[in-house]
């Protein structure tokens, strides 16, 4: 009998000893890649966070600092500074990253650069890899973020060889701030509100943190993955093959009652009065001087927020919007946690070393109720309704512990060679995601046909009544490099000769549980009332009444294991001519290794195992494990000329280079898994390809006198292969979400944006993006529209802003206006003409001020979305009808922080 320690050990072991196989048919294999589009169920969805470009009064000079390093930069970048995030207020990463031109947020989390989702955008902590807490994506959430540990953003939107060749729209750089060069003490402490979130949800478990019972792992172990009473009375039979069959039917009913028995079933819904958002942070360190060759240097962090938000929706179904419809209460609390030191030793500005270590945690627990009708067996007419009832919390931990250094030589300087500068890290970060008890009960409602009033509840007698979910992933990143500069310099030119190498390695474990209770044939008495009168109570424990616990979601296999190492080196030249010409260019190579195992764990015969290691052994084009290994160039001109039309600085900066994109760990593999952030039911495509995409960036940037300052950049990009995800093709109340490679994609747009000074403490910041792109995907395969926009962009993104600093330096203010096109949702893959969905503009207005009443006080006050917009997504059905297929209410927020610092 198999224990699942043993079980997974077996497992692991059969997955090194096949990697060697995978290996080597990798090598033989020629893999390619992909693009995405449209999710087609309607997830639930966060307030959204458009993109701007804010620079609040006392902020232009913040602004300012950032524009040296960005026109020192070869290639295409936007920067943002500490100093910058601080001043509007933005509490992480993903809302400070939409103040940068030519980017927004899906779901307050997910960054789109030039409209490209987050599968063609990278991120990296200090230039390390960092894995990703979400359960169903392998690219890091920045709400996690928080911004008080942020010395500044880095969003490169041309690509150089010394990056991942894994880029698309843009990469993204946290880079935290290091160690004080004076004593640092400050603490902070905020409260805020928003005027939808009064009143809200909570459950009965609330707080508490529920693991899968150790009597149902056991009993897992003991009836080899399958707790039906008929699995428990065979194996009790067998042991004792004297019992009756009487006995043997007694004690499966009792054991498989008392497994139900174990589950947390106290998950009641009930209103309570939410409480005010909180925030507090405290920051402490020092610099000292050791003697006249070293300094030594230390800072610790701490910060903490918890806020309580409802995100109540509307849906209607896009062929029947009168008869099927729902509405969604749903309210969470949030609480995020971050502890972070660092450590720093320097020795004569010459060669300085760094420690950092990051603890992130992130908890999510929140409750909904959903109503609505499927216009056949609940309607309005009949006076039934169906109901869900989900409780949920989630746990996310990133820690992260950094080394890095940088070594300046000058003992070879001559006059034609300048010092040589070597910099690197090494990080190792692990992320932790556990989901202890999600539990989902479906109910039965009884209401009056004229008014809609409830009259009565009873929990639905199905087959899956009541199910509980526990999930737990694992995933670590150890990522090291190295780069080397070495400056020539010459009468009329400086030449900088380049080159660097890094190597990270990923292992991911995801595991899954799900556990129903099976109320089928019971009697509507066993079942009236809510859930604390049916689960909670006698009518249970009573084994006259039909329940029966089961295990397994009947949907696949979810879980999995998964390695993956991304190995690279580069060299570049950079080549200024005169401070006239600049030429800089390169190559990367890299090779890709991947293999992803799919985990049955109820399977304890081993067959689905062996199946695998078959495969990989027999057939060629298997694709749990694979390699690719190619070139990626890069070349960047750039022609700089001070004076030019009255400008400080002028810069012309053309660009090209080819890179990769590939798919999620999840998607490229053979698993069939449903999502616990939406309930949506996905299945992977091991045969997607990579997409290869080719870049051209034009940039012209004006710096003028005032601080004023205008760029205008022009880009295209070409993808071969595009993926996107579709849905199956089946019934409206049956999607299964897959993904596919389209035949080809393209996006291409212009951005501008200016700072400029009015005077007398007034100046104005816009930016504006316009953009068009084109999808095409394969005739005959059910799209409505074969050739449409890419998912998420939007034909424009403005952002404009009045900001004003008195002439004290004591209070700043500034008013924002931000509004984005409409942006495709998902394609439409149904029968029939339906038409594509579309999230419609969205108009923001938000207001900041702060009032620095001393040099160690500040109090900020800020307003966000004043207008209070609700986000809305609308689609044409085949009628012609324009259905407001989702609607979710943001509310009108106000936040108050007293920050003092030493």
């Amino acid at each position: 009998m198999q224990t699942l320690n043993t079980k997974r050990r077996q497992l692991f072991l059969a997955i090194t000893a096949t990697s060697l196989g995978i290996c080597q048919i990798a090598f033989a294999q020629n893999t390619e890649q992909k693009v995405e589009v449209p999710a087609l169920e309607l997830p639930q969805i966060d307030a959204p966070v458009i993109e701007e470009m804010m620079v609040t009064g006392r902020q232009q000079s913040a602004a300012q600092s950032v524009v040296t390093e960005r026109m020192e930069e070869a290639f295409a970048t936007d920067l943002m500074s500490s100093d910058q995030i601080s001043r509007t207020g933005d509490s992480n990463v993903a809302v400070a990253l939409t103040r940068v031109t030519g980017v927004t947020l899906l779901d307050g989390k997910y960054v789109y650069v030039r409209s490209l989702g987050e599968r063609y955008s990278s991120t990296t902590l200090n230039g390390a890899a960092v894995p990703s807490p979400e359960l169903t994506r392998n690219v890091l959430p920045l709400d996690l973020i928080p911004s008080s540990i942020v010395e500044s953003l880095k969003v490169q939107k041309a690509y150089s060889p010394e990056l991942a060749a894994n880029f698309g729209g843009g990469a993204v750089d946290i880079r935290t701030k290091g160690v004080p060069d004076e004593f640092v003490f400050s603490v902070a402490m905020g409260s805020g509100m928003n005027s939808e979130s009064d009143d809200g949800l909570t459950h009965a478990s609330h707080g508490e943190k529920h693991n899968m019972p150790t009597q149902m792992r056991d009993a897992l172990n003991t009836y080899q993955g399958n707790l039906s009473e008929q699995r428990i009375g065979n194996f009790y039979k067998r042991a004792n093959p004297t019992v009756t069959n009487a006995q043997r039917d007694a004690f499966a009913v009792q054991t498989n009652r008392d497994l139900l028995l174990s589950l947390n079933r106290d998950v009641a819904i009930y209103k309570k009065s939410l409480p005010v958002d909180f925030s507090g942070s405290l920051a402490l360190g020092n610099n000292w001087e050791l003697n006249d060759d070293f300094s030594f240097g230390a800072v610790v962090n701490f910060g903490q927020d918890t806020k309580w938000r409802n995100k109540d929706q509307e849906r209607r179904d896009i062929g029947s919007p009168n008869s099927r419809y729902s509405k969604t209460e749903r309210t969470s609390e949030e609480t995020r946690q971050v502890i972070s030191t660092n450590f720093g030793l320097n020795f004569q500005d010459m060669h300085e070393l760094q420690a950092s270590a990051y603890h992130i945690e992130n908890i999510l627990d929140e409750a909904s109720i959903k109503t609505g009708f499927n216009g056949s067996t609940y309607t309005l007419e009949n006076g039934t309704e169906q109901a869900s009832h989900v409780t949920r919390m989630e746990i996310r931990e990133l820690d992260v512990g950094q080394l890095t250094g940088e070594h300046k030589f000058d003992q070879l300087n001559r006059d034609w060679l300048d010092t040589v500068v070597i910099d690197w890290f090494y990080s190792d970060s692990t992320v932790k995601t556990d989901v202890p008890n999600q539990s989902t009960i479906a109910i039965d409602n009884t209401i009056d046909p004229l008014t809609g009033a409830f009259i009565s509840s009873q929990l639905s007698p199905r087959a899956a009544m009541a199910s509980f979910e526990f999930l737990n992933l694992d995933d670590e990143v150890t990522s090291s490099g190295w780069n080397a500069k070495i400056p020539f310099v010459f009468e009329r030119l400086e030449l900088t000769m380049s080159g660097g190498y890094n190597y990270n390695e990923k292992s991911r474990e995801y595991y899954g549980y799900t556990a129903n209770i099976d109320a089928s044939g019971n009697q509507s008495s066993v079942l009236s009332g809510d859930v604390n009168d049916v689960l909670n109570s006698n009518r249970v424990t009573n084994l006259n009444n039909n329940f029966e616990l089961s295990v397994g979601g009947g949907f696949g296999t979810e879980s999995y294991v998964a390695g993956q190492i991304i190995e690279g080196a580069y060299g570049m030249f950079d080549a200024n001519w005169d401070d006239t010409w600049r030429v800089t260019g390169g190559a990367r190579q890299e090779t890709y290794k991947q293999g992803l195992i799919p985990v049955d764990l109820l399977d304890y015969t081993g067959e689905s195992l062996k199946k695998i290691i078959n495969e990989i052994s027999t057939n060629p084009d298997q694709r749990y494990g694979f390699m690719d290994d190619d070139w990626y160039p890069s070349l960047a001109i750039t022609y700089m000329n001070e004076g030019f039309m009255n400008a400080e600085v002028f810069q012309v900066r053309l660009s090209a280079s080819e890179t990769v994109v590939r798919p999620d760990l999840r998607e490229m593999s053979d698993v069939s898994f449903i999502s616990p952030d939406n309930n949506q039911r996905y299945r992977g495509n091991p045969y997607l390809k990579f997409s290869q995409i080719k870049h051209y960036d034009l940039r012209t940037e004006w710096f003028f006198e005032s601080d004023n300052n205008f760029t205008a950049t022009l880009f295209y990009k070409d993808i071969a292969d595009p993926i996107e995800s579709t849905n199956i093709p089946g019934s409206d109340d049956d999607i299964i979400l897959t993904f596919e490679n389209s035949l080809s994609g393209e996006i291409y747009g212009l951005e501008l944006e200016s700072l400029f000074n009015l005077g007398a403490g007034f100046f104005t910041s816009t930016n504006l993006t316009l953009s068009d792109s084109e999808i095409v995907s394969p005739e005959g395969v059910g799209y409505t529209n074969p050739v449409r926009p890419l998912t998420g962009q939007s034909e424009y993104v403005l952002n404009a802003q009045l900001g004003f600093d008195s002439d004290d330096g004591q209070h700043s203010a500034s008013l924002v206006y931000n509004l984005f096109g409409e942006r495709l949702y998902f394609a439409a893959r149904m029968l029939g003409n339906t038409q594509d969905a579309y999230e419609q503009p969205f108009n923001s207005l938000d207001l900041t001020y702060s009032w620095y009443a001393t040099d160690n006080i500040t109090t900020k006050i800020k307003l966000g979305n004043i207008l209070n917009e609700e986000r809305v997504f609308e689609q044409v059905n085949s009628n012609g009808e324009n259905v407001e297929i989702l609607k979710q209410q943001v509310g009108t927020s106000f936040s108050l922080d007293v920050k003092y610092t030493y």
